[in-house]
C-alpha cells in the first residue's frame, strides 16, 4: 500500500489498523492512524477499541474526547472498556453521560455497565439500569438476563435475582454460576448447595468456574459430605489438576477439620500457586498443626513461591495458637526484613493475640502503640481477649473503651470485659456494663452450632427445644451429665451470670448449643464417624472442659470449629493441649 501509486480508500486504512490491532501491534496501528489523511468514525472507533482491550484506557479516552463526532460503538467502546479494565465507576458515569447525549446503548455496553453496578454494589443504579433494558426492549436477551442476575446477586438482593432466574427460559451455566455465586457470597451457603444439586439434577454441566464457589460454600458450612460428593464429580470431570480448583479443595477438607486429606490433595496438585500454599499452611495453624504450618512455609520458600501478606497471616496464627513466642517474633521481623511486606492490622493482631496468651500483656501493648497506623477493632480485640484470659482488669478496661469507640454496637467487648468483671467478683460492675449494653441498645449476638447429618445441616441455640429429636437429645445429654459429674465434673460458673438461680446455672451451662450439637450427633450418626460441630462463637471454658469428658466416654472424635480456631478432642484430650 506504501508503494503503490494509488491514494488507498478510508476503509484500507481502517482495514489495515483493525489488523494491527488483533495483531497486538498497537503502536503499528497508531502509526498508520496517525498517517491518515483522512478518517471517519469507523477510524476512531477501531484505534479505541484497540486501547480498550489492552488496558491502555487512559489513552483510549484521550482518542475519545478528540473525536469529531461519535456514534453508539464509541460510547460502547469505552464503557465496555472501563468496565473490563476495573473502572466501574467511570463507566457508570460514562454510560450516564452517554444517556444524557441521546445515545442508544446496546446489549454489550448495558452488559457492562451492570458488572460495574454489581462490583460497585450500587443497588439503586442497577435497578435504574434494569428499567432502561425494559423500556428499550432488552429484556429478553439472554446475556442481559445473565447479567442482570449477576448484579443483583452482588448487590445482596437475592430476591430479585431469583425472580430474574426463575424467569430464565433457557439457562446457561453462566446462570446457574451467578446465582449459585450469589448465594455463596451473601452468606446463604445452604442455598447455594442447593442450587448447584438441582443443577446437576437438570442435567447442566457445571464448568470449572463454579467449583470453586460451591466448595467454599461447603467449607463455610463444613458440609464435608458434600464436599466430598464434589470432589468425587471433580475427579469424574478430570479438572482435579486445576490450581483453583485443587486449592479450593484443599480448604475445603482444612475447614471440616480433615487436615489429612487437605494434604493428600495439595501433595497431589501438579501445579501450585500463592494460593494454593496459602490455603494449606493457613489450614494447618487452624487446626492445630503449627508444626506442619512453618514446615510447610519453608518448603514455600525452597520452592521458589514468594510468600505475601497472607502467608504470613497463617504462618504468624500458627505460632500463636501453639505459644510459640520466639518463633512468631522471628518471622514478624522476617516479612519486613527478607521479604520487604509490610504489616497490616490482621499481623499486629496476630502478634498481639500471640504475645496476650502467652502472657506478655506489657508487650502486645506495647506493639500496639508501635503501630505506624491507626489500630482497628481486630487489635485491640486480640488485647481484651488477653486480658479475659489472664484477669487484667486495668489494660482490659483500657482495650474496651477503644472497642466502644470503635465498634460501638458490637456486644463482644461488653461480653469480655463483662467476663474480667465477673472473674474477680466485681458483680456490681458486671451489672453495670450490662446496664449500659442496655441502654445503647447493643444487642448480644446469640451463639449457635450446626452439624451436618443425613445430608442436612441441624442448627442448635442454648436450651434449644425445636429439633424434632429433642428428647431424645436431652436424654442422651442428661445420661452423660450424670457420668461426668461421677467422674469428677465440676460445671464452671464462671461462664454464668451470678444472679442466677444454682439450679438453672447448670442448665444454662449444660444445654449450650454446641452441647446439644454433639448429644444429636451421638444419636445420629455411626460409632466410627467423627462429630464435626461448627459454632459461631468462641467455644467457652465449660463446653471444652465437658467435650473432653465427651469424647472419653463416648470413645469418639469430636471436632469442633469455632470462631477463632479447631479444637479436636480425641480420648479426654485436646489437640489445643488447653492452651487456646
Amino acid at each position: 500500500m506504501v508503494t503503490a501509486e494509488f491514494e488507498p480508500e478510508t476503509f484500507l486504512w481502517n482495514r489495515l489498523i483493525s489488523l494491527y490491532v488483533k495483531c497486538s501491534s498497537l503502536e503499528d496501528a497508531r502509526q498508520v492512524f496517525d498517517k491518515m489523511p483522512q478518517r471517519n468514525t469507523c477510524s476512531w472507533n477501531v484505534i479505541i477499541s484497540g486501547y480498550t482491550r489492552s488496558g491502555r484506557i487512559v489513552d483510549a479516552h484521550g482518542l475519545f474526547d478528540q473525536m469529531p463526532e461519535r456514534d453508539a460503538i464509541s460510547w460502547n467502546a469505552m464503557i465496555t472498556g472501563y468496565a473490563q479494565n476495573g473502572y466501574s465507576k467511570e463507566s457508570l458515569e460514562l454510560f450516564g453521560d452517554m444517556q444524557h447525549g441521546g445515545e442508544k446503548a446496546n446489549e454489550f455496553s448495558f452488559a457492562s455497565v451492570l458488572s460495574s453496578c454489581g462490583d460497585l454494589a450500587a443497588a439503586h443504579e442497577g435497578k435504574q439500569v434494569h428499567a432502561y433494558i425494559v423500556k428499550t426492549g432488552f429484556e429478553f436477551n439472554s446475556i442481559l438476563l445473565n447479567a442482570m442476575v449477576d448484579m443483583y446477586s452482588k448487590c445482596r438482593n437475592m430476591e430479585s435475582a431469583r425472580q430474574l432466574f426463575d424467569n430464565i427460559c433457557e439457562r446457561d451455566v453462566i446462570s446457574w454460576t451467578a446465582m449459585i455465586a450469589g448465594y455463596a457470597q451473601s452468606g446463604h451457603a445452604e442455598e447455594a448447595l442447593k442450587l448447584f444439586c438441582r443443577m446437576r439434577s437438570e442435567a447442566m454441566r457445571p464448568d470449572v468456574v463454579v467449583f470453586p464457589i460451591v466448595l467454599s460454600a461447603s467449607a463455610n458450612l463444613a458440609a464435608l459430605r458434600h464436599g466430598m460428593q464434589v470432589h468425587g464429580y471433580i475427579i469424574r470431570s478430570g479438572i482435579e489438576s486445576n490450581v483453583f480448583v485443587g486449592s479450593a479443595l484443599v480448604n475445603m477438607y482444612s475447614k471440616c477439620g480433615c487436615t489429612m486429606d487437605a494434604s493428600k490433595v495439595f501433595g497431589n496438585m501438579s501445579e501450585k500457586n500463592v494460593v494454593s500454599w496459602n490455603t494449606m499452611i493457613s489450614g494447618y495453624a487452624q487446626n492445630g498443626h503449627a508444626k506442619e504450618a512453618l514446615q510447610l512455609y519453608d518448603q514455600m520458600t525452597q520452592a521458589g513461591t514468594k510468600p505475601n501478606y497472607v502467608t504470613f497471616i497463617g504462618v504468624l496464627s500458627a505460632c500463636c495458637h501453639a505459644g510459640l513466642v520466639d518463633e512468631g517474633r522471628s518471622y514478624f521481623n522476617s516479612m519486613i526484613s527478607d521479604h520487604h511486606i509490610q504489616p497490616r492490622a490482621d499481623h499486629y493482631a496476630c502478634m498481639v493475640d500471640l504475645h496476650g496468651r502467652a502472657g506478655c500483656l506489657n508487650e502486645a501493648e506495647k506493639l500496639i502503640n508501635s503501630m505506624p497506623f491507626e489500630t482497628d477493632g481486630v487489635v485491640w480485640g486480640a488485647l481484651l481477649g488477653a486480658c479475659r484470659i489472664h484477669g487484667n482488669l486495668e489494660l482490659g478496661k483500657h482495650a474496651a473503651e477503644h472497642l466502644f469507640k470503635l465498634e460501638p454496637k458490637r456486644a463482644g467487648p461488653y461480653k469480655l470485659l463483662s467476663n474480667i468483671y465477673a472473674s474477680v467478683g466485681r458483680w456490681d460492675d458486671v451489672a453495670k456494663v450490662r446496664n449500659e449494653m442496655k441502654d445503647k441498645g447493643v444487642l448480644k449476638e446469640p451463639g449457635y452450632s450446626w452439624i451436618e447429618a443425613g445430608n442436612k445441616v441441624h442448627t442448635f441455640v442454648r436450651e434449644d427445644r425445636s429439633h424434632p429429636q429433642t428428647d431424645d437429645i436431652y436424654a442422651k445429654l442428661n445420661e452423660l451429665f450424670g457420668k461426668m459429674k461421677a467422674a469428677g465434673y465440676l460445671p464452671d460458673m464462671d461462664f454464668v451470670l451470678h444472679d442466677v438461680e444454682a439450679e438453672h446455672k447448670e442448665k444454662n451451662l449444660f444445654y449450650h448449643s454446641e452441647k446439644l450439637a454433639i448429644a444429636f450427633g451421638l444419636i445420629s450418626t455411626p460409632p466410627e464417624v467423627p462429630i464435626r460441630i461448627m459454632k459461631n462463637l468462641r467455644v467457652c471454658g465449660d463446653c471444652h472442659t465437658a467435650i473432653k469428658f465427651i469424647s472419653r466416654f463416648e470413645k469418639r472424635e469430636i471436632i469442633v470449629r469455632d470462631a477463632n480456631r479447631f479444637h479436636h478432642f480425641e480420648a479426654g484430650l485436646c489437640s489445643c493441649q488447653d492452651y487456646w
